[in-house]
């Protein structure tokens, strides 16, 4: 879940002053004034005056990484302008917090620069710290901050921390509460611009209503926000946890006290969290991703639920992962991507050929997998997605750089000038050939390449490989998806075969439904082997090659999977028996060099 970024500079009041001489409180409130009103070259100006004279002077450090912040155009500003900025504005809250460690707005403010900067679990362990900072600093004010607690919240949540007096659950809870009672007070300033009984005498504002109005409805996006989160936590938690809130100061309703039955508090636990997603759909009908939990918690094992996530779904949860997505899957050891590279390598043996001429990663995401795909296409590699932001993460790798590389720093002294032609070229060369956002159930072969100027003349007879990895999880009913893949797979002959591999969670056949599916309370589906082979072949595919496999790790424990290959339309002459033993090969993408090559030990 995206963590919930807000204004830095409305954080700082131009008030929150201490001077220490009549000159630091002038230029002090000159640079708050102007950073009030967007005047970021004179606040920053004054500011920088105030540290000329106190550089250890708690407000003008503030307010002036404040305005180093927003003072950033994301049209305009280089990334080494920005990255400059940002990391100017940490140091001045760093060392703020290093002689008043207890300051609200410095923690809250150097929060959210870091996981701005980094999302990596150290960084959102130090967030988490800071904005508990935060929320303390407003608890002995008496005026205590709905965003700190909700990124408090938000944080916890990433970490794993649900329970405890600064858990994600009662984080959600506070949060809650305190923008409630923000968003109540809007709502009555209205009802009484409307309903009052002196509003007819009263002069109507019309830019004073729509301003208060639009105040609210951002007001419940936020709430919607909150009670997703809030309904999550309590999805996941387990029966002990459960146990234990029946004794905690909680919102929860029908919470039982002395409650020492760990279904019964299970129970308890989903039916908040069915309210809470209520309530998250309630306020924000476009809640798209509330909206699919919520029907995976009341759906009747895959029977009472959609056939399928959302398009608008989809695209919700992966524009809002875009930017940390292959950090956060790589703490969940994900493996699908090799696999699917290890399988796609092992059909090219078993046929005795060395490349693909086209292949299509379906539902690419940021790339992953095309990392392990495009050693072995001398043709086209085409992804398609319907989350246009990973589309734009996927669009920016190369030989060299991104899906799922992680960037080592080298010393540019050290190279010879021939290596760093050779790899100026290799950085040059884009990972996919082409990237489309489209609906994988209804895309045509003319929708794929009508945007590739460059396309093969081959090019729409169709793909000799499909791959889809871990894309099945959001789909129940899998017939038009695989009809459809169907369509795009080029007609297998003497000279070309068309294969298809992807990835589901497994359910077993016997605790499968009778759909053959079910939608989990993950949000995401499982499928029965038999009935997604039995779909398959309806569809023109056979089963040549089968592996249970785990996907990721999810709470500390393994998700059951299973890898399918499948071919098109293909005759007898393949040996299925010899095919279904499942032996892979294992396969290297960057050597030492960093050149990317398959293994010589395979």
């Amino acid at each position: 879940m995206a963590l919930l970024y807000f204004i830095i500079a409305l954080l700082l009041s131009p008030t929150a002053t201490q001077p220490t001489s009549d000159e630091l409180d002038h230029l002090l409130g000159v640079g708050n004034t102007a950073l009030a009103s967007g005047d970021f070259p004179t606040a920053i100006t004054h500011y920088q005056s105030c540290l000329d004279l106190d550089p250890d002077h708690r407000y003008c450090l503030i307010n002036y990484a404040s305005a180093l912040v927003d003072s950033i155009d994301p049209d305009d500003a280089s990334e080494d302008t920005k990255l400059e900025r940002t990391l100017k504005a940490i140091d001045m809250l760093r060392q703020v917090l290093k002689s008043h460690p207890d300051d609200g707005d410095a923690a809250f403010n150097l929060a959210v620069l870091l996981q701005d900067t980094s999302r990596s679990e150290e960084t959102t362990r130090e967030a988490a710290q800071l904005y508990q900072i935060s929320v303390e600093a407003s608890i002995q004010t008496g005026e205590e901050r709905w965003d700190a607690w909700a990124n408090l919240a938000s944080a916890q949540q990433e970490l794993g921390i649900f329970i405890g007096q600064y858990g994600a659950h009662a984080s959600y809870e506070h949060s809650i509460v305190y923008l409630e009672k923000i968003a109540n007070e809007h709502q009555s300033y209205i009802d009484q611009m409307l309903h009052s009984p002196n509003a007819e005498k009263m002069e109507w504002n019309e830019e004073e209503y729509q301003e208060v109005s639009a105040e609210l409805s951002h007001m419940n996006q936020l709430l919607s926000k909150l009670y997703y989160g809030l309904g999550t936590i309590l999805s996941e938690l387990s029966p002990k946890d459960c146990m234990y809130m029946m004794n905690q100061d909680t919102l929860l309703i029908d919470a039982v006290d002395g409650q020492d039955d760990e279904d019964q508090a299970k129970r308890i636990c989903e039916s908040n969290a069915v309210n809470a997603l209520r309530m998250a759909v309630d306020l924000n009908p476009d809640n798209m991703v509330a909206a699919h939990m919520l029907n995976a918690m009341v759906g009747d094992e895959g029977m009472g639920g959609s056939k399928r996530a959302s398009n608008e779904f989809v695209e919700a949860l992966f524009d809002d992962f875009a930017n940390t997505f292959d950090e956060k899957l790589g703490a969940l050891n994900y493996q699908v991507p090799y696999f699917i590279g290890e399988a796609a390598y092992w059909l090219l043996q078993q046929g005795g050929r060395e490349t693909y001429r086209s292949v299509l990663d379906a539902g690419c995401g940021t790339g992953l997998a095309g990392r392990f795909l495009k050693p072995l296409v001398d043709g086209a590699l085409v992804g398609v997605d319907l989350s246009t932001k990973m589309l734009d993460v996927a669009r920016e790798c190369t030989l060299l750089k991104g899906c799922g590389l992680k960037e080592v720093p080298e010393d540019e002294d050290e190279k010879k000038d021939d290596e760093s032609a050779e790899e100026d070229i290799r950085s040059s060369i884009r990972l996919y050939n082409h990237l489309v956002s489209l609906d994988l159930e209804t895309a045509t072969l003319d929708d794929i390449y009508s945007s590739y100027n460059e396309a093969p003349a081959d090019a729409k007879d169709g793909f000799e490989l499909i791959v889809a990895a871990d894309v099945l999880v959001y789909i129940g009913d899998l017939q038009k998806l695989l009809q459809n893949f169907a369509k795009l797979s080029v007609e297998s002959n003497a000279e070309r075969d068309a294969f298809l591999i992807f990835s589901c969670e497994r359910i077993d056949d016997e605790d499968a439904p009778s759909t053959g599916w079910k939608l989990q309370s993950s949000g995401r589906y499982a499928h029965s082997k038999s009935y997604v082979v039995k779909t398959a072949k309806e569809a023109g595919y056979r089963l040549i090659a089968y592996e249970e496999i785990v996907p990721r790790m999810e709470k500390g424990e393994d998700v059951q999977g299973h890898l399918f290959q499948f071919a098109f339309g293909l005759d007898d002459d393949w040996n299925e028996e010899d095919m279904e033993t499942g032996d892979m090969v294992f396969m290297d993408i960057i050597n030492e060099d960093g050149e990317v090559v398959l293994s010589d030990e395979l």
